[in-house]
């Protein structure tokens, strides 16, 4: 076990400390949600409160209770395939001394279970033993049972050191079912999390075939360009330092490569993420098993790499020594080639790929090496995104008011939270009001960054625009919360009036449809003319609702409609004559 550190311990309490200043909590517990789920599953503050389901929580933040089953929190990815159901129990513990010497309390596991069982079962008793946030969340997940079977992972958060007693561990496990993946995020993971941000140096030797490489220098940077083996490829981005150092292999060596997985650490500057059913993986992998295989050097681009250092001999088929390695393009054609080796390793005997290798000194320059030379798939991240232009623009326009917006995420984390504007949080709001677009916003924010990015953040965008769509929105979600409040005591208007929780990005929408037609400039002098429209689109977005479950009836649940982008066609096909007449039908 790690050696439990006080210094460890204090920085995940400074962490805790602000987030508690931030939302003025009145205990450490509850701003530990938004430090552990930002960590693990990288997500919003507002993500964070909308997935909280945990008793004590709604007691603090003055929400009628109930009880919770030992579910903290719940958060539903509808982005993954199959969707991901996170489960979340978190435990804060107020000292060094407990948090070293106790174990995980297991006081829990059993209720965890029985709900875990009962939300298999689809039990329509646990609607009524749990508070209405939980219940919420149950319907969206039995609503979710009817078309796919979902992937679930829960989530043990907490600051102690040390995890359940090993009986209580075995049992917890046993029992919770083959098809829950569970997690356990201790201070050693946090830790882990907050130092190496998941990313594992990457240090390698590849052999360059024959002669065929090509030196060019350049101030800053030096590349390499050189002819190497398909399989060396995927040699040195496998999960084991020893083979990724073993340069010299014969053919049957190559048979080492079965034994070990991918290190998809080697990957992390790659603004690219592996798409595993991608036509382009399907074209890659059929080729190099191909009879035509041995042409597979003219087919590919070649693979791109950064380094911190490389160094060679000056010989026929050197050997290339890589300290800190990134492969920043490339990862369809290595994860592609690792299929095509698992299935059939000879295939890929004759396979030459191109490899260019970048020493590079300038983090910045190795972050636009990775954007230019990638143009096929989804970004993994709006950091690639974070040394553009209008990036840069809008945080020194921001500054200029003493407001501070966050290029990349933790950026401005000593700032009050109400002067900092998060670029991920911008992207959803600017996509729901200026590029009307709400499904997008709320069910497909990885866009963002990706191919909607030139649509997002164009000319026309300044600090004032993304002020103006970012302050509507705290105000909606003000609205939202008091609305919480209001609905949650009794379980019929929960039922009738839940669907606040899903609807700030079409609230925002249909206000700024209603502000077109009523001709107000977007400028954030307009602010409360243009907040003046809240009830009306509120009004608006009830009628929608009304004509689904006319065409829906009984198969109608909220989670479904807000996943869909139904209530945009019906609001633009409203406003093809006039929406603001739609206030005033029946």
């Amino acid at each position: 076990m790690t050696t439990p550190k006080l210094q460890d311990y204090s920085l995940v309490r400074t962490r805790t400390e602000k987030k508690k200043q931030d939302y003025e909590f009145s205990d450490m517990s509850s701003a530990f949600y938004f430090v552990v789920m930002d960590l693990v599953l990288r997500l919003q503050d507002d993500e964070i409160r909308d997935s909280i389901t945990d008793n004590h929580f709604l007691q603090v933040t003055r929400q009628p209770q109930g009880h919770d089953r030992g579910i903290d929190a719940i958060y539903i990815d509808e982005t993954s395939t199959p969707t991901t159901i996170h489960m979340f129990n978190c435990k804060y513990v107020e000292t060094f001394e407990k948090a070293k010497n106790n174990h995980l309390p297991s006081g829990e596991i059993d209720k965890i279970l029985g709900f875990i069982s009962a939300l298999n079962g689809q039990d329509e008793c646990l609607l009524k033993e749990v508070n209405p946030l939980l219940a919420s969340k149950v319907r969206d997940i039995w609503k979710i049972f009817e078309n796919q079977n979902p992937k679930f992972v829960f989530h043990i958060c907490s600051n102690h050191y040390k995890n359940f007693e090993r009986t209580e561990k075995d049992r917890l496990e046993r029992t919770i079912g083959k098809n829950v993946d569970i997690r356990y995020h201790l201070m050693p993971q946090l830790i882990e999390y907050i130092f190496t941000t998941d990313k594992q140096v990457v240090n390698s030797k590849i052999k360059a075939i024959d002669k065929c490489y090509f030196l060019k220098s350049d101030g800053d940077i030096r590349a390499l360009i050189v002819n190497v083996d398909a399989r060396d490829l995927i040699r040195i981005v496998l999960d084991d330092e020893e083979i990724r150092n073993k340069a010299d292999m014969d053919d049957s060596e190559y048979e080492l490569i079965n034994q070990f997985k991918i290190l998809e650490d080697a990957f992390n500057d790659n603004v690219r993420t592996y798409l595993k059913k991608s036509s382009i993986n399907k074209n890659i992998k059929s080729t190099a098993l191909s009879d035509d295989n041995n042409k597979f050097f003219y087919y590919n681009n070649g693979v791109t790499l950064t380094c911190d250092s490389f160094s060679y001999s000056d010989r026929r088929s050197p050997i290339i020594e890589l300290k800190n390695m990134q492969m920043v393009n490339g990862s369809q054609t290595i994860h592609s080639l690792h299929e095509a080796f698992l299935e059939n390793p000879r295939k890929l005997n004759d396979i030459e790929i191109l490899c260019r290798i970048c020493e590079v000194k300038d983090p910045s320059l190795s972050t636009r090496i990775a954007e230019y030379t990638n143009s096929q798939n989804p970004v993994k991240s709006r950091d690639i995104r974070s040394v553009d232009f209008i990036q840069l623009s809008l945080e020194k326009e921001f500054l200029v008011d003493n407001k501070f917006y966050k290029r990349k995420k933790n950026q401005y984390s000593d700032k009050p939270i109400q002067q900092r504007i998060d670029a991920e949080k911008a992207g959803q709001v600017l996509m729901a009001f200026f590029n009307r677009s709400p499904y997008e916003a709320k069910n497909r924010k990885e866009s963002i960054f990706g191919d909607k990015y030139e649509e997002v953040f164009n000319e026309n965008i300044n600090a004032n625009k993304v002020w103006l769509s970012y302050s509507l929105f705290e105000k909606i979600e003000i609205e939202k919360s008091k609305i919480k409040l209001e609905i949650v005591s009794d379980q019929l208007i929960f039922q009738e009036k839940s669907y606040i929780l899903y609807a700030s990005y079409y609230v925002l929408f249909i206000i700024g449809e209603l502000a077109r037609q009523k001709n107000v400039n977007f400028i954030y002098d307009n602010l409360q003319e243009i907040w003046n429209l809240y009830k009306d689109a509120v009004n608006i977005l009830e009628k929608t609702i009304a004509k689904e479950k006319e065409i829906s009836g009984q198969k109608y649940s909220h989670s479904t409609f807000f996943r869909s982008n139904k209530i945009k066609k019906y609001v633009e096909d409203t406003a093809d004559n006039n929406l603001l007449d739609m206030l005033n039908l029946n």
